[in-house]
């Protein structure tokens, strides 16, 4: 049995610290290159591909090779995020000062202090200015050098808004001023362009420090056998062999080896120490990966529920840019929140794939993974473009916030862009909610008042996005239609809320189509009741309980009757009706408009095909409401209100004759016109809508003739005392009018 007892030389995905450089091999001239340039400049930029060690050469080679030469002085890590100046204040508010001096203190106290403000959207901007400031006087102080690794720098191009970014450069330039300050940065070499243009090209040329692969065979034998031997462990020839040629012919080769050794050494024979036998147990440098995440794939195969949480989880690890998959950096907090991912968070930590940059973060151990872990891998390919849009949102959002907090700012430049300007409207909005939520592996529910993916995305979503995110994506549609709820809304608002829900698709259910391509129904039911009609004779008509379709017909809706091959141009639904050769001219033809230029003929005709479309039959099928059903809906039921909204006329609540536009508008843009506790919309005004029965004889709604035939509600051509609920009007049969729509009921026939 292998010996428990020594600690493993070999760090496996994690980069080598500080104190374990007497384990670290191989790149003796790399660490002379960086030191013999920090004599000359105090800021250095280590830029190299994935996987060439670029934190492990700083961390366990340049930083002690520094304590000969510095004498006493403090090493600091930290990885630039949303908030790089926060970062860098919390990582210095925890140092303690060597120079015992009050100032010394006082300076750290105000550190302190500032890092203590809670940070606030208003007040980001001076909150950071604060910040920055007490940052420059601490450093400014004398006492022990500081050598700062910012590493993983390209997350400040990926996660740090732009302002963050150009607020941090300006931080960064101050700092070099400061005689006890080093600053190294490591970053992929994808980023190499935006890494010269934050820096600009003279500070990046003079601050570049390009880091190889290493591929001599001399160098990858000392990383191999030098941390075995530094233990008192012997690593066999052969294996040494094999390892340097599979690293000869493997990109990206020194993680799978660091990962490999860890293995090995765990595994070692007490006499051979590290063996080729061994290694070939495991699967060889291409299935490392694979083969220390079995005990994961293991744990998930046993529990089907870990599957969607390993989902969750790496939604929150990995992200992609420019077209590649990335880690981030999360807070660990929020993902043991969720019991299921904190047990995978565990396994993955106990197998060395999670590293633990900070006391309050964890990342995944290497980007590597992301390529040789088959279920990781194969996650991101799956989720490439929906990761894309989180990032573009994440990333536009902030953008926003920060517009937001100069909008009573004179700026220039990108801060001096509007709010306004950088809103997303629904168009992008909704791509990215549908991203969030494939990745989020939330399910929607059913909504009465939207279909739409998008808003069902966001319902499923609110409560778990972040503040800015939440307030960025908040769902345009929503906002408009928030808009028409008060009566200080404008008609000519109303209308361009109408028509920019129109050009958005409009979202509503019981506006357009289905997903059967037919009309979409949002039924209201309505009680029972009894109504006295105006006029000679006053009749009283009882009226069953019904459903009503929430608005009028609508011209999408209207047109999936007329285009159908078996729509309006078929015989069988013009029985008793007379069928004119085309249907009536579209006007304000917009999908989310009501249907006019429609003759009661063609509505009877409209209301038969849907119920064959639907396969509706009695007890209840879909047709035009009698007059007292219309009545009854309008005045509010036993209420007997003289407008829909209540006796006392209001003419921000209907598109009538005052409201001065002077054609139809979108369906559903007054709900406070709306009876009082229903969703019925438009009774008043836009289109007045036919009925089943004749006017002169209202108990007559069978199908022929040529007796005029009621309508109601009045539309945008009449005045005021033609919108009352109570109003009744005729017209003919087969005539048609650019006023007169249709809405329809779902009750027992009348015929």
């Amino acid at each position: 049995m292998p010996t428990r007892t020594l600690a493993n030389p070999y760090p496996g995905l994690a980069a080598f610290r500080p104190e374990e450089h007497s384990f670290f091999f191989g790149r003796d001239e790399d660490i002379d290159r960086v030191v013999a340039r920090l004599a000359e400049t105090p800021l250095l930029s280590i830029v190299g591909r994935s996987g060439t060690g670029k934190s492990s050469l700083v961390a366990a080679g340049v930083v002690p090779r520094l304590g000969g030469i510095l004498g006493e002085f403090c090493y600091r890590r930290c990885e630039p995020q949303a908030d790089p100046c926060r970062q860098l204040a919390e990582m210095l508010g925890r140092e303690q000062p060597a120079d015992p001096e009050l100032r010394g203190r006082q300076c750290l106290a105000a550190l302190r202090q500032v890092l203590d403000a809670t940070p606030d959207a208003e007040q980001a901007d001076p909150l950071q200015d604060r910040l920055a400031v007490a940052i420059e006087h601490f450093l400014g102080e004398p006492g022990r050098p500081l050598v700062l690794l910012v590493d993983q720098f390209e997350e400040l191009f990926t996660r740090t808004s732009p302002a963050g970014a150009l607020r941090f450069r300006s931080l960064i330039g101050a700092l070099l001023e400061s005689k006890r300050l080093y600053v190294i940065l490591t970053l992929r070499s994808e980023f190499t362009g935006r890494l010269m243009e934050w820096l600009g090209e003279d500070l990046f040329r003079a601050s570049l420090v390009a880091l190889e692969p290493i591929r001599g065979e001399a160098r990858l034998h000392a990383i191999i056998t030098g941390p075995a031997e530094a233990s008192g462990v012997p690593v066999q020839a052969e294996l040494v062999a094999t390892l340097v040629s599979a690293a000869s012919a493997t990109r990206g080769a020194l993680p799978l080896i660091a990962l490999t050794l860890e293995r090995l050494f765990e595994q070692r024979d007490p006499e051979a120490g590290l063996t080729l036998g061994a290694y070939e147990r495991m699967g060889g440098l291409e299935t490392v990966v694979e083969s220390a995440a079995a005990a994961i794939e293991r744990l998930i195969a046993g529990e089907p529920e870990l599957e969607p949480a390993c989902a969750r989880l790496f939604a929150e690890l990995a992200t992609v840019i420019d077209g590649l998959p990335t880690r981030r950096t999360v807070e660990i907090g929020p993902l043991r929140e969720d019991p299921l991912v904190g047990r995978l968070v565990d396994a993955l930590r106990s197998q060395g794939f999670l590293a633990d940059p900070d006391d309050r973060h964890v990342e995944l151990a290497h980007e590597m993974l992301l390529i040789h872990w088959p279920r990781l891998r194969q996650w991101c390919d799956r989720y490439r473009d929906s990761l894309t849009l989180r990032r573009q949102a994440k990333q536009a959002a902030r953008d926003w916030q920060q517009a937001c907090a100069h909008e009573e700012t004179p700026v220039t430049g990108a801060q001096g862009r509007s709010a306004e300007v950088l809103a997303w409207s629904w168009e992008r909005q909704k791509p990215a909610l549908l991203a969030l939520l494939e990745l989020s592996n939330r399910p929607t529910l059913a909504d009465p008042d939207f279909d739409d993916p998008g808003i069902l995305a966001w319902q499923a979503l609110e409560h778990t996005l972040e503040k800015g995110l939440r307030r960025f994506l908040q769902p345009e549609p929503l906002a408009l239609l928030e808009e028409l709820a008060s009566d200080e809304t404008a008609h000519h608002r109303r209308e361009e809320i109408g028509l920019r829900l129109n050009q958005m698709g409009d979202p509503r259910r019981g506006v357009g189509l289905a997903a059967n391509g037919l009309p979409e129904m949002a039924w209201i039911a309505v009680p029972a009741g009894e109504v006295t009609l105006e006029g000679k004779g006053r009749q009283v008509f009882p009226v069953g309980s019904l459903h009503v379709s929430r608005y009028p017909i609508t011209w999408q809706q209207y047109n999936a009757f007329v285009n159908a091959d078996d729509g309006y141009r078929d015989r069988r639904w013009w029985r008793k009706l007379t069928q004119r050769k085309l249907p009536g001219e579209i006007r304000w033809g917009f999908h989310n408009y009501p249907a006019i230029n429609v003759c009661w003929s063609d509505a009877v005709a409209f209301c038969r095909w849907l119920n064959e479309k639907l396969q509706l039959s009695s007890p209840a099928i879909i047709r035009l409401p009698t007059e007292w059903e219309w009545q009854w809906l309008g005045q509010s039921g036993a209420a007997r209100r003289k407008y829909p909204w209540g006796d006392d006329w209001n003419p921000m609540r209907a598109n009538s004759h005052e409201s001065g536009i002077g054609r139809t508008m979108a369906v559903g843009m007054y709900p406070s016109g709306s009876p009082d506790g229903s969703l019925v919309a438009d009774l008043a005004g836009n289109v007045w809508e036919w009925c089943v029965n004749e006017y002169d004889a209202p108990g007559t709604t069978q199908i022929g003739g040529a007796r005029p035939r009621a309508m109601r509600g009045g539309s945008w051509l009449d005045y005021p005392a033609d919108l009352r609920t109570a109003k009744r009007e005729y017209f003919p049969p087969d005539d048609r009018d650019g006023d007169i729509g249709f809405r329809v009921v779902l009750a027992p026939p009348v015929d």
